[in-house]
């Protein structure tokens, strides 16, 4: 790179953009062509942007508005374009203030920004309204081609082009209130893909969870990536970036988005109110994200940081124009100097050839993936691409279970490191006891583990085998070995997933075949202890009379992971997971139909939790079917085919909730 390119550092982005001289030029001529044409549409005299030369149409105004905003939700921009709006309208733009230097901008506007043109133009008429509409389509589409708005301006770019196509919406745009254009942009106006980079068209509290769960999914990538204990899990994060904004407690838009999660955050500030430093903690904040700058984790730190800004800026009330807080997490300004060495770097040095893969660098082969945000629709199930910690932390619930994880992968991760410095490693057995009731989880968290390991190097396969008694009892005398012995081979270089494992040992039968499989698996794992991983499932209860039931097995299960039963508000939050990851829309009448028929702790032994749950959406999904085959099919829209009413939603006829009741608790 030239010493005299000039960038536009956009903290999200994957790296700066080296922005073309022959890019800006084509923009300004546009904006030239624009103020030479007499009849665009301009602002009357009274009315003209502050600011600007007089006479400025509102395409010019509007690309100095929507530049930066297309960079991303609450944007934190850096580098000889950080004023990307003021540098392509500098023909027309007469500011009081110039911004310069190494500094950078955080940028903020209105959730309906993209209409401003189309607001603006509400007192022409309806050809006014409609040139409103065209143009603020034309402006958006300039920024199609340029990498750091790419994806936003296309998705808007098409909403425009749906608007403009359909006659009825582009009616509605040109005579209705703002107030119902605005609800159709919020509700309708998009794709599911479009709405899944443009989250904040969908109101405030969208764009919160979609900041949330960038915030959650980015962490746990960082996290893994670059280990470090002082970081905390996602719920200690927050605290400190609740306390950072000058507040005591998480605002109530937050909790209800993160619903159970909020009581980890809670406990957290609780932990660390008295004792928290802010600009010390901002410190070593800024220290993590260099290390992992300099372990080749740059993309992931700066989503990690632009993720934190988005969350700080809303945590602070500063979008309901409240103060901005006194420390602004993260330290944007060391940040953005830290990337600028790096970039300087590696431009004067090439990027270095990429050594031979060492155990120390074995977990980074993770694959980044970007969440797909949203509100309500499908969108907002997060796409975590091949990185199973993200897709746990994304699970509802399973606080002690993420964090028993989490130390699992760290205690490998140093161990890694310890056998690539030719130390000795301290390892335990990774065969485990999965502890609870039906559908918690236990099944999932097994394949993600397994995925894990498989990205640590640790397991070569990283697929999982699942077994119950009938897989590896057999019906006579010399059977029950070989099946049992099969099913172990068959898992090599995996997990065998042993469900239900305490009916291998039922109570008072001593000449049970299955004591059998119990000691087969036993010599295999110690036969093959570094290439297969057992994990052994079931109730509490049950799993405790297991463990008793052989003196080898509890020294060769040395971890327990206990799934706890999920409470109502986890069990709505699931279905609404489950429903988005199968592109449902709902509403909140949904959700209240839901909670109705979740029948009440103390709940049966054999309540089903998330299969439970299954059951109701899945139940709901074909109740929709059977109400819209008495329609049309011509007449179906694809909102019709996706939305779920409250009609559709009943408890599961295969087994009624009612039923649930009459069964005993459990323990």
């Amino acid at each position: 790179m030239a010493d005299d390119t000039r960038v536009l550092e956009v903290l999200g982005a994957d790296e700066a953009w080296e922005v073309p001289d022959s890019w800006v030029a084509g923009i300004r001529r546009q904006l030239r062509a624009w103020a030479d044409d007499p009849g665009t549409l301009r602002p009357p005299r009274a009315a003209a942007f502050p600011e600007f030369v007089a006479g400025t149409p509102a395409a010019v105004w509007f690309t100095h508005q929507v530049a930066p905003l297309l960079t991303g939700w609450i944007p934190a921009l850096h580098g000889d374009y950080a004023h990307i709006g003021a540098e392509l309208t500098r023909d027309f733009h007469r500011p009081s203030v110039r911004f310069g230097g190494a500094g950078h901008l955080v940028w903020l506007a209105a959730t309906d920004w993209p209409l401003q043109v189309v607001s603006g133009a509400r007192s022409f008429g309806e050809p006014g309204r409609r040139q409103a509409l065209q143009l603020s389509r034309d402006v958006v589409s300039l920024f199609v081609d340029a990498p750091p708005m790419a994806a936003r301006a296309r998705a808007l770019t098409s909403a425009f082009d749906r608007v403009l196509a359909d006659r009825e919406t582009a009616r509605m745009h040109a005579t209705a209130g703002y107030d119902t254009i605005v609800q159709y942009w919020s509700t309708d106006g998009l794709r599911d893909d479009e709405r899944a980079v443009l989250p904040e068209l969908a109101g405030s509290t969208s764009a919160l969870r979609y900041s949330l769960n960038t915030l959650r999914n980015t962490h746990a990538k960082l996290l893994l990536a670059n280990s470090d204990d002082d970081a905390g899990d996602f719920a200690l994060l927050l605290a400190r970036l609740v306390l950072s904004s000058g507040l005591r407690h998480l605002p109530p838009t937050a909790a209800q988005i993160l619903g159970s999660a909020t009581l980890d955050v809670e406990k957290a500030l609780a932990d660390i109110t008295s004792t928290f430093a802010p600009h010390t903690w901002l410190a070593a904040n800024t220290e993590w994200l260099a290390r992992a700058v300099r372990h080749d984790q740059r993309v992931l730190a700066r989503s990690w940081a632009a993720a934190a800004t988005r969350v700080s800026v809303h945590l602070s009330g500063v979008l309901a124009d409240g103060p901005w807080p006194e420390v602004q997490v993260p330290d944007l300004g060391a940040l953005f100097r830290l990337l600028d060495r790096d970039r300087l770097q590696v431009v004067d040095a090439g990027r270095p050839e990429e050594p031979a893969k060492s155990l120390s660098v074995a977990w980074d082969s993770i694959q980044d993936a970007a969440p797909t945000p949203g509100e309500h629709a499908a969108q907002d199930s997060l796409d975590n691409g091949d990185n199973p910690l993200a897709e746990l932390d994304a699970l509802v619930g399973l606080e002690s279970v993420k964090e028993s994880v989490r130390r699992m992968v760290a205690e490998i991760k140093t161990n890694l490191r310890r056998k690539e410095l030719g130390l000795p490693s301290h390892e335990r057995a990774r065969h485990m006891v999965f502890v609870g009731k039906p559908g918690t989880a236990k099944t999932t968290i097994a394949r993600l583990l397994s995925r894990v390991y498989k990205q640590l190097g640790v397991l070569e396969k990283g697929h999982v085998v699942e077994v119950d008694r009938s897989d590896l009892v057999g019906p006579s005398v010399g059977t029950t070995a070989p099946m049992t012995a099969a099913k172990f081979r068959e898992a090599l270089g995996g997990v065998l997933f042993v469900d239900e494992a305490y009916t291998l040992v039922p109570e008072n039968s001593p000449g049970d075949f299955g004591l059998e499989a119990v000691a087969t698996i036993l010599k295999m794992m110690e036969d093959h202890r570094d290439d297969c991983v057992v994990i052994v499932a079931g109730y509490h209860r049950e799993m405790q009379r297991f463990m008793e039931s052989n003196t080898g097995l509890a020294s060769r299960f040395p971890k327990l992971l206990s799934f706890s039963e999920y409470d109502t508000d986890q069990l709505v939050a699931i279905f609404e997971l489950q429903a988005r990851q199968r592109g449902m829309i709902y509403t909140d009448a949904v959700l209240d139909v839901v909670r109705r028929i979740i029948p009440p702790a103390p709940r049966g032994h054999n309540f089903g939790n998330g299969r439970f749950i299954r059951n109701v959406l899945e139940e709901a999904i074909s109740n929709q079917a059977t109400r819209l085959a008495e329609r049309d099919p011509d007449s179906l829209t694809e909102r019709d085919l996706s939305e779920l009413l409250p009609v559709d939603v009943k408890a599961p006829t295969s087994m009624r909730a009612e039923d649930y009741l009459l069964q005993k608790p459990g323990t």
